[in-house]
């Protein structure tokens, strides 16, 4: 087994970022999902209401960010002397942000049709990962829970299967795809891994809401793959699963993952 692919999302529910190398941080992967929209009480805003998101493309360039998406002029936000500071709404957290662009609020709010406000997690927030999955010590920035999702292309190559047209891995939105000779779905009863000095625990399925069915060129919405997965992948709770929400339990300082780097199971 190997990676077979490597991405972070700036922005919350905007478009991936394909990486060669990804460094780690405290939050996870670095980079990835400080940034987030949220609407006029502070809550956060993503494709499951908002499907344009996908179309947001959010670049770390420069310092700052770069914004762009169809039919917009593109917006470089860089950070300012004194932001906005905020308490901000991911499900059940309330976590201090700072919104520090107007141009880039208003730029937003025209293209998904309603007021938001772009925020940014700064160092000094500290979200925690629950600890009654991952264990005491974990840390994420907008993620809806976990600082990384992985998939294998095993697994959707076995929904492609089922499917009258193949979808790529970015309809699931994960971190790492681990491709190589697996079985579908073997990741579920992993509970260890190992890449280079970096160990990782999976400690959570993920489970699947509208957000697969929303093509990632279009925002068009196609039920058939929501459709083909719970025909096989719903849980006892009645859940539909894909995927594992993973933590990293030991890394260097400059820790780093690479396409192509052998993934070894450790239990």
């Amino acid at each position: 087994m190997h990676i077979g692919a490597l991405a972070i999302y700036p922005l919350k529910s905007g478009r991936q970022v394909p990486l060669g190398h990804m460094l780690l941080d405290r939050f996870g992967p670095a980079g990835d999902r400080r940034w987030m929209l949220v609407d006029a009480r502070g809550r956060f805003v993503t494709q499951r209401t908002h499907p344009r998101l996908c179309l947001i493309s959010a670049t770390i360039a420069d310092g700052g960010l770069l914004l762009q998406a169809p039919g917009q002029p593109d917006v470089q936000v860089m950070p300012v002397a004194q932001p906005d500071q905020l308490q901000v709404a991911i499900w059940e957290d309330e976590v201090a942000a700072l919104a520090i662009s107007p141009v880039a609020d208003a730029w937003c709010s025209v293209f998904l049709d309603m007021p938001v406000r772009l925020v940014w997690m700064p160092e000094s927030t500290h979200r925690t990962v629950s600890p009654s999955y991952a264990g005491a010590g974990h840390s994420t920035g907008f993620s809806d829970g976990f600082p990384f999702l992985l998939v294998t292309q095993s697994s959707l190559d076995h929904l492609n299967a089922r499917l009258p047209s193949p979808v790529d891995w970015r309809r699931f939105r994960p971190n790492i795809v681990i491709a190589g000779d697996v079985s579908p779905h073997a990741e579920d009863g992993w509970k260890r891994l190992q890449v280079g000095e970096i160990e990782l625990a999976v400690v959570k399925p993920c489970s699947r809401c509208v957000i697969p069915s929303i093509d990632p060129d279009t925002a068009d919405k196609n039920s058939q793959i929501l459709t083909a997965l719970r025909a096989y992948r719903v849980g006892p709770d009645g859940k539909t699963y894909f995927g594992q929400n993973v933590v990293v339990t030991r890394r260097s300082d400059r820790a780093c993952l690479s396409l192509g780097d052998p993934v070894r199971i450790l239990a």
